[in-house]
Order: structure tokens, then sequence, then C-alpha cells
């Protein structure tokens, strides 16, 4: 009886301990996205990206982190001489792609994905047929969001759709 109370304390403070440094993990990755948005909203871009890439690499699943760097790649882009502004504008598109592919429904991620179709030429993956493509998704989920608030709002249900 006596080892079976230890093993249960064990689990426990395993599972406690486990919950901390999960906790940790997202408090750190946090703080490299603020920080990281700070940089950004003061034109200071290469350390926007370094903030940025931390944050992923503390918390890769977030489709935030990888919008918020895709965003800092184009800036970084637009204001670099061509070459660096070819590698940076691909790395935009990897970084919202992959922020779509984490969080589908990321309405912010979708529309700049879209504009980067849009504008970007063919040889960095520039495609109208796919910025389309976008644009139909993006009415869809902005439908499906109105017809949810409504739903919501006259039934009085707090429930996610």
């Amino acid at each position: 009886m006596h080892l079976r109370h230890l093993t249960v304390i064990f689990f426990i403070m395993l599972a406690t301990f486990s919950s901390f440094a999960n906790e940790e993990m997202g408090t750190v990755a946090d703080d490299y996205f603020h920080q990281g948005q700070i940089f950004y909203e003061n034109d200071n871009f290469e350390a926007a990206m370094d903030r940025f890439s931390k944050a992923i690499s503390q918390s890769p699943d977030d489709s935030r982190y990888h919008h918020w760097l895709a965003k800092t790649y184009g800036e970084l882009a637009e204001t670099s001489g061509w070459l660096k502004a070819m590698r940076f504008a691909e790395n935009a598109k990897k970084s919202l792609k992959r922020a779509v592919e984490l969080d589908p429904k990321n309405i912010a991620a979708l529309t700049d994905l879209m504009e980067y179709y849009k504008q970007a030429p063919r040889f960095l993956g520039g495609s109208n047929k796919k910025a389309e493509e976008i644009s139909k998704r993006l009415e869809k989920l902005k439908e499906n969001n109105t017809h949810s608030f409504i739903y919501h709002q006259v039934t009085g249900s707090a429930q996610n759709s």
C-alpha cells in the first residue's frame, strides 16, 4: 500500500512539473512573439524576424507566429536587394502556407496568402487561380461566421461553431 501511495504521489508531481514546464514554454514563446510585434511596429524587421523565429522554435504549431513571420519576410522583401528579396518572398509564402495549414480559419493569414498569390510574379509562386480559390474560401468563412454570429445572437447560445 505504501508503494502505491508513493507511485501516485510521483505521478502527481510529474504531472504538476510537466504542466509548469508547458506553461513556461508557452510564456517564453508568447514573450518572443510580443517582442517581435513591437520590433515589427517599429520597422525593425531583422529583430522582428529573429523574435518570431524564436517564438516558432518554442511553439511551432501556433498559426499566429507563422503569420507574423511571413508578414516580416514580406516587409524585408520589399526593402532588400533583388536576390535577398526573392529569398524573403519565398520564405513569406512558406510561412503563410504553414499558418493556414495550422489554422485553416485564420482569416488574416488567408487574406495575406491570397494577396501574395495576386501580387507575386509567377516564378515566385504567384497565381491568380490560387488567389481566386482562397478568395472563395474566405467568402465561405465569412458567411459561416456571419450565420454563426446571427444564430448565437438569436438563440442565446454560447457554443462555438
